[in-house]
């Protein structure tokens, strides 16, 4: 199970050794979390609504049971989901799903690092280590994204199908062919713990439910801002009304 409070001290160790991001580069602040803002009703809630609600996102995210509230004039439900990572993508808000829960990924790492396949058949552990379990094992030939390497490089943090699945020995794999020369490689981060939740809130007849997700800086649970949207970019075709 995740442990704010071991995130949170090497989050602050890092902090002083210049490996961990600041709260404004992930669009988090220190203020009071409104984790209904990404609803409809969210200004019609009272503050205790909001301070309710807000307890029942921290208590679901952290046991993993859903979690019912009742405020002022508000009440609803909050059903805890998967583990995702953010802080490793070129935008730090944009979150990487976890296959499972007990990864390991408190380090700084080197982020974009690109495609690779593996040489042999690979053991992936969910921690940089011999001596961390074997999560599973993938066969040669497998393509993996390293979205982290390990500053001290022997470690890599790998991805399928969008997926964070553990680390894998930099030993057991290769750049993929035709990405061999590319440049690749972007800035040391440490990775932001994450957990999707879907919300259901009423107040008088009113109903909602969507989903949201909540990542721990290193000091609490803030309601994690959403990625930014890419520009769609018309091909030649498009331009020229094809």
């Amino acid at each position: 199970m995740f442990s704010p409070r071991s995130f949170s001290l090497a989050c602050l160790a890092a902090l002083v050794l210049g490996g961990c991001s600041s709260l404004s580069s992930l669009g988090l602040t220190d203020e009071a979390e409104n984790f209904a803002a990404g609803s409809a009703l969210s200004m019609k809630l009272a503050s205790g609504d909001r301070k309710a609600l807000g307890g029942a996102v921290i208590a679901a995210v952290e046991s993993g049971q859903p979690q019912r509230w009742r405020g002022v004039r508000a009440a609803g439900v909050v059903m805890p989901g998967g583990y995702s990572i953010a802080n490793l993508r070129p935008d730090p808000n944009a979150r990487i799903a976890l296959a499972r829960d007990d990864i390991d990924v408190g380090y700084v790492m080197e982020t974009e690092l690109g495609l690779y396949v593996l040489t042999r058949n690979s053991n992936i552990r969910i921690g940089p280590g011999t001596q961390y379990t074997i999560a599973e094992m993938l066969p040669a030939g497998s393509g993996v994204e390293i979205v982290g390497r390990l500053t001290n490089g022997l470690w890599m943090l790998a991805a399928v199908d969008g997926k964070v699945r553990g680390y894998i020995h930099k030993s057991l794999a290769v750049k993929a062919p035709g990405t061999e020369l590319l440049l690749a490689g972007g800035p040391r981060r440490r990775p932001v713990k994450c957990r999707e939740f879907t919300q259901r809130i009423s107040i008088f007849s009113e109903k909602d439910e969507w989903v949201d997700a909540a990542c721990h800086d290193g000091v609490a649970w803030r309601r994690a801002r959403p990625a930014a949207t890419p520009l769609a970019v018309a091909d030649d075709d498009e331009r020229l009304g094809l």
